[in-house]
Order: structure tokens, then sequence, then C-alpha cells
């Protein structure tokens, strides 16, 4: 299970033209990796250097950086509450932990929520684009452009036949939670809180009534509303160009998965990372509205 969940091209493995879009992916984003959607899309010919060179401009505004903000911050359900310090502490999880933790868990939920409004805007570039009246936009000062973020330290993410039994079932467990529809690709960060056993378990009890109840689906699909009208009325509009030019067998081949991503995979991540940051006391924490 060390494989991607879907066909893509390893980083290590990437040659040409995909390792310099590759390249250009981390410089830009300030991310360590290239996250699964990109590789991906270098599985299908013409498809990731075309997509990045329609979307790569929105990277550099301001708006982009802000909308995102706003995404994750309305992103929490209400009603969910911090654990206090002395219930982590009894759990195993100590100060120095709570830290790690939340460090990465911010590192997921800033690249999830950018990611959510960039492919949203993929998804309606595929489809034929916003309609008529999208264009560049102009003379707007929020729009200069922004630096990268920097890459962010993050420990490296653990195999999933490295994890004991019980712990790659709970990452599966977890992965299921707030699904809007099935899919063959799996959420990163679950692994990755598989560092820290504890933390993930008490996700696991705080997010599953949030599943049964629907409260996780009605999340995720309000934001996907909220996130479409931003990406149509705000972002497009940015684009020096508000198409995307792709030959119909790469339209065809990339859509679903594209669409698979901006909803089922990144969308709710965006939720379910906002609860489980939620969980954690101190600076970063979105309240709950």
């Amino acid at each position: 299970m060390t494989a991607d969940p879907i066909p893509a091209v390893r980083e290590e493995e990437a040659v040409g033209a995909t390792a310099e879009v590759f390249a250009d992916l981390r410089a830009t984003l300030g991310l360590p990796f290239v996250n699964l959607i990109w590789r991906h899309l270098a599985t299908v010919p013409g498809a990731l250097q075309a997509v990045w060179r329609a979307v790569r401009p929105l990277y550099l505004t301001g708006e982009l950086a802000a909308r995102s903000a706003e995404i994750g911050a309305r992103a929490v359900p209400g009603g969910v509450e911090p654990v206090p310090h002395e219930v982590w502490s009894v759990l195993g999880v100590d100060e120095a932990a709570r830290h790690d933790v939340a460090g990465l868990v911010d590192f997921y939920n800033r690249a999830n929520s950018t990611n959510f409004l960039v492919f949203t805007a993929i998804d309606v570039l595929l489809r034929g684009g916003p309609g008529p009246g999208a264009g560049a936009r102009t003379g707007n000062g929020s729009t200069a452009p922004v630096a990268a973020p920097p890459a962010a330290a993050v420990p490296p993410l653990p195999p999933m036949d490295a994890l004991s039994p019980d712990l790659r079932a709970l990452v599966l467990a977890c992965d299921a939670l707030g699904r809007l529809g099935a899919s063959a690709a799996h959420a990163s960060l679950y692994r990755h809180l598989a560092l820290w056993p504890p933390f993930l378990a008490t996700a696991h009890v705080a997010l599953s009534p949030l599943h049964r109840s629907g409260v996780l689906q009605t999340a995720q699909r309000d934001l996907i509303g909220v996130a479409r009208t931003v990406v149509v009325d705000e972002l497009i509009p940015l684009l020096p160009q508000a198409r995307l030019v792709v030959d119909d067998d790469v339209r065809t081949r990339i859509g679903p998965v594209v669409e698979e991503f901006a909803t089922i995979m990144i969308g709710r991540m965006v939720v379910t990372g906002a609860v489980m940051r939620a969980l954690l006391p101190g600076p970063g924490r979105h309240p709950a509205t």
C-alpha cells in the first residue's frame, strides 16, 4: 500500500517538461512536495502543462490567498470545542506533540483551502468557463503578486504498510468520514496524523457523530456552493485567459478526476481538517460559528 491510490507520476521519476512543472509547483506553492492530483494530471499527455499554465496566475494574486483564508475560517461546523490541555496530557499528547500536530494540520488546511478553490476553478474551466462576461480584471491593486509561503518542514509521510493493522484500519476509517461519494483516492492527512495515534483516535471520535448526523456532508456541500461563487465571480476574472485549452480527449480523461478532487476529496478535507484543528487550543484555531 505504498503506491499511489490512482495513477500518478512519482516526483523522483519526473523528467523533462513534467519535472519542470513539478519544480515550479513546489516553488510557487511553497510546498515541499507535489500533491497527488497534480501528479495524476502528469499521466495524461499535455494535461499538466495546460492546466498549470491556465491557473498559475491565480497563485500570484492576493485574492486567492484572501479567499482561501476565508474558506478555511468558515469550514468548521458549529459546536466543535477544543479538548482541554489536561485531557490531551492524559492521552499522552503533551504540549510539544500538540504544537507539532497543530503545525501539521495548519499546513494541510492552508494547502487544502487553496487547492479547493483552484481545482474548483479548473473544474469550471473544463466545463467551458463561467460564461459570457468573464475576462481579465484590471486595475485592482489587491491583485498584486504575492510571495510564495516558505516551504513547510513536515515529518515524512509514513507508508501505509509501515503502520500496525489497527492503526491502518483507523486511518481508513477516518478517511471514510464525510464522503459525498466513493473514490479510490485517500487523504494523506490522516496517514500523516498516524504519527500521533492518540490524536488520530480522538479525531475519529470527534468526527464520527458529525458524519452520522450529516453535519460534515452538509458543511461540505455549503462550502462547495460558496467556492463556486467565489471562483466564478472573483477568481476566474483575474486570469489573462478565462479558458483552458486542451483537446476533447484530455478534457474527457481529466474532467471526472478534477471534479472528484474538488468535491469528494479536497472539499471534504477542508471541513474535516477545520474540525481537527478546532480540537486543539491555541492560535490558528478557527472559532466555531
